[in-house]
């Protein structure tokens, strides 16, 4: 089986990441992947793993902890979602000494063949599954999600990092008997499916937390902190509270990165850099230093923090690519990330015009999304990605009209962006946003063009 034959027999299985039917989504029942992971002999349970849910920051706190277990001894693997560029980029193992030198772009991710030879070694058993299951055929996430068991078992993978896909509850990746249950930022997203009570939204995120394991979250509203809290009592696990048991102080913030001294459980640690942008970074760091203590029996050296923090990469996320104008890429889907887009464009770009590339999802809260940006911009200018389910940009354009005076609307993402880059002046900054679709579609063009995405840029 090719790469291609690979990929075209997922995508057989129903990807709702690409077609959004929210009655179907709230009928998922986890009794599914667990008979799924049972006809496959288990493979989540070879492994040591920590699952990390939230609303926002999940996936920036899975890289900091991956990138922080990779300097150490064991064999580490990491499961995120969506993609940015590349399916493989979903599935990474590390393992000491796999490679030298300076960390590449494709390093860790699992290769096409090792993919497509999974594939066509389980499909006997996803077909078993699709025609018994009383619950219907698995999901591609469902399968995707087994695909990544199947191959940390094979690479003899000691902790995998694993972020939780929706909600948490029914989600797939909850199979696993976790030994450490995070929490990033919990709001409302995916309303249609999870509702718009943030009590309820923490409660079904909630879902994921186990006896004998150990609980860390960031600050949280009242009422989410409130349920985490009542939960963990039920279930007997300590609850460590980021602003609480574990702290985060912020020494420099600017457009090289963060400088922080972090304080957990079993220690201080000073001085780290964190060669990402925003404030909220700094929380998140915190909570994957807490989670990395939670999984040692004794202390952590310093330098397995440092080194780890000072190479952790999450693209798409205020991720900066070009220096005259200043482009960000940013993946804010919600109110809630684009606030902090907005705190970190304020702080780190002041008195400087602020133009947008924005597509969103048509399931997305695009009026939510406007009503905080739109303040903040010179101009935005609607687009789209080739993602099935991205607004019309025109009909993305009625929705942020009231928000955005300067409004623009181009069916070509990379021509928006093109556009941009030849009529704003040298200090005026291009934020692409709305969609990790989108912001994936235009980092890959970059790269391909460039050879490379980053480019160096001055702090000041």
């Amino acid at each position: 089986m090719t790469y291609e034959e690979a990929v075209t027999y997922l995508e057989s299985f129903v990807n709702y990441e690409r077609t959004h039917q929210p009655e179907a989504m709230r009928a998922v029942k986890l009794e599914r992947m667990q008979r799924l992971c049972q006809r496959l002999g288990d493979p989540q349970r070879r492994f040591r793993s920590v699952l990390v849910a939230g609303t926002n920051g999940k996936g920036s706190i899975c890289a900091m902890l991956y990138s922080m277990l990779r300097e150490g001894a064991l064999r580490v693997g990491l499961y995120t979602s969506p993609h940015l560029e590349h399916l493989c980029e979903r599935i990474r193992v590390w393992a000491p000494g796999q490679t030298s030198g300076e960390r590449t772009h494709t390093d860790d991710w699992i290769r096409e063949e090792e993919l497509s030879a999974l594939v066509e070694r389980l499909q006997p058993v996803l077909e078993e599954v699709r025609r018994t299951s009383p619950d219907g055929p698995p999901t591609h996430f469902e399968v995707l999600t087994a695909i990544a068991f199947e191959y940390f078992q094979q690479r003899q993978v000691e902790i995998a990092v694993l972020e939780v896909g929706l909600g948490g509850r029914l989600d797939a990746t909850n199979v696993v008997e976790q030994a450490v249950s995070v929490f990033g930022p919990i709001d409302v997203d995916h309303a249609d499916i999870l509702g718009a009570d943030p009590a309820l939204i923490a409660k079904e995120k909630a879902g994921i937390i186990k006896p004998r394991q150990t609980v860390v979250t960031v600050a949280q509203p009242d009422a989410v902190d409130e349920v985490l809290c009542v939960v963990c009592e039920g279930q007997g696990v300590p609850l460590l509270r980021g602003g609480r048991d574990l702290t985060a102080r912020i020494q420099h913030h600017g457009l090289d990165g963060l400088q922080v001294t972090l304080t957990g459980t079993r220690g201080i640690y000073e001085s780290l850099d964190i060669p990402l942008l925003g404030r909220h970074q700094a929380e998140n760091a915190a909570a994957a230093v807490g989670a990395l203590e939670a999984l040692s029996s004794t202390g952590i050296p310093h330098q397995l923090v440092e080194r780890g923090l000072a190479q952790v990469a999450w693209p798409g996320r205020l991720e900066v690519v070009h220096d005259a104008p200043l482009v960000l890429l940013d993946g804010a889907h919600n109110a809630h990330a684009a606030s902090a887009l907005r705190s970190a464009l304020e702080e780190l770009c002041p008195d400087r015009r602020i133009h947008l590339v924005i597509g969103m999802s048509s399931d997305k809260p695009a009026e939510a999304v406007g009503r905080v940006l739109g303040e903040i911009a010179a101009s935005a200018t609607c687009t789209r990605s080739r993602h099935p389910r991205a607004f019309s940009p025109a009909t993305l354009a009625k929705r942020l009209a009231p928000f955005c005076p300067d409004l623009h609307v181009m069916s070509e993402a990379a021509d928006a962006y093109t556009y941009l880059l030849n009529v704003v002046t040298p200090s005026d900054v291009i934020v692409v946003t709305g969609s990790l679709f989108l912001v994936g579609e235009l980092r890959l063009a970059l790269r391909k063009a460039n050879g490379r995405t980053r480019r160096a840029v001055s702090a000041g």
